[in-house]
């Protein structure tokens, strides 16, 4: 009897759970099914939309209503590619050319938010595979948004995605300096948040570091030495040593922390950045009366704030000390001997 009822809840547990499992197979391939419609319906609307703002066959309201519907459309894809397997399918169903490629060039504030919010979401669900398929002249767009868009938040999303994107990443690192080179990140500083102004910092601090590592690294192989021709091809080293580049830092500096409100918030890659650049651009600071009081700023503004949780920063109070002594040592040294 005992045996009888063991085999049937045994039964009744196997077809329950192969019920399951054939419920998630259909739920995902509907899922994957809802990616292609949306993909189709958003290249359909694109095209509609191009050729009514081309041709002028509408009056300009009715252009907006379809590139809002596209929006909205993918808002809809964005929360459908969250999952990789629909990542996996957005690729397939060649949703970069359809959907991506075409809607690149837009400044509609909300289409283009809603494409930047579809890249990143590519990049956080399946980074490795997007690497690879991403076109890499789609970060001409995200440098003109990031250097030329007054839309900050618009700003941020450019920024996350070649958070994403550019570490380790020596081609489009390539394409970044030939089309822009640095100007655009030191010079939108002063418009951005602490929160945006923390991860720029970061980002640019990874990208340095890692072209030193690739430039002292020893050649013992071809591998090794190609890698470095790559890396001595951008010139990012070089251009550290240069007198835009050096004052575009120096900005970054006075912004970041003397006439930041939340300063707190990105001192750790400041002082980073002000020791991973020191080699570079401390002869270039000699010259310069701003850099003396800059620096002295900086020292007294961490003097005057023992209150700050260094060590929850990340930071070494007594490295920091380090550092800015040696910065107003010698900067006050030299300016002496102008004197």
């Amino acid at each position: 009897m005992w045996r009888f009822l063991i085999l049937f809840i045994l039964i009744c547990v196997f077809q329950q759970s192969k019920g399951e499992v054939f419920e998630d197979i259909t739920s995902k391939q509907t899922s994957v099914n809802d990616v292609e419609k949306t993909i189709r319906k958003i290249e359909r609307l694109t095209i509609d939309a191009e050729k009514a703002r081309r041709e002028s066959i509408v009056p300009i309201e009715d252009t907006e209503k379809l590139y809002d519907e596209i929006a909205r459309l993918l808002g809809d894809l964005t929360e459908l590619i969250a999952a990789k397997n629909n990542t996996y399918a957005f690729f397939k169903v060649h949703g970069v050319d359809t959907v991506i490629i075409p809607n690149i060039r837009t400044t509609y504030d909300s289409l283009r938010g809603q494409l930047l919010n579809l890249i990143k979401t590519l990049f956080k669900s399946a980074p490795t595979t997007t690497n690879t398929l991403l076109p890499i002249n789609i970060v001409d767009m995200l440098l003109d948004v990031f250097e030329n868009d007054d839309n900050l938040a618009l700003k941020a999303h450019a920024l996350d995605i070649l958070y994403f994107w550019l570490p380790n990443n020596p081609k489009l690192q390539a394409r970044v300096m030939k089309v822009k080179g640095l100007e655009p990140f030191y010079r939108q500083i002063s418009k951005l948040d602490s929160e945006v102004v923390f991860k720029l910092l970061d980002l640019f601090n990874t990208v340095l570091e890692e072209h030193l590592a690739a430039r002292n690294k020893d050649q013992r192989n071809r591998i090794d030495y190609e890698n470095f021709r790559m890396y001595q091809m951008i010139g990012l080293i070089e251009r550290m040593s240069t007198v835009m580049v050096c004052d575009g830092l120096l900005n970054i500096f006075k912004v970041a922390v003397t006439l930041s409100e939340n300063a707190e918030e990105v001192l750790a890659p400041v002082f980073k950045l002000m020791k991973n650049i020191k080699p570079y651009c401390m002869k270039l600071y000699k010259s310069k009366e701003s850099a003396v009081n800059i620096f002295n700023d900086m020292h007294k503004y961490i003097r005057d704030n023992k209150d700050i949780n260094f060590e929850a920063l990340g930071l070494n109070y007594t490295e920091i000390e380090l550092i800015l002594n040696d910065y107003n040592e010698q900067l006050r040294e030299h300016y002496k001997d102008e004197l």
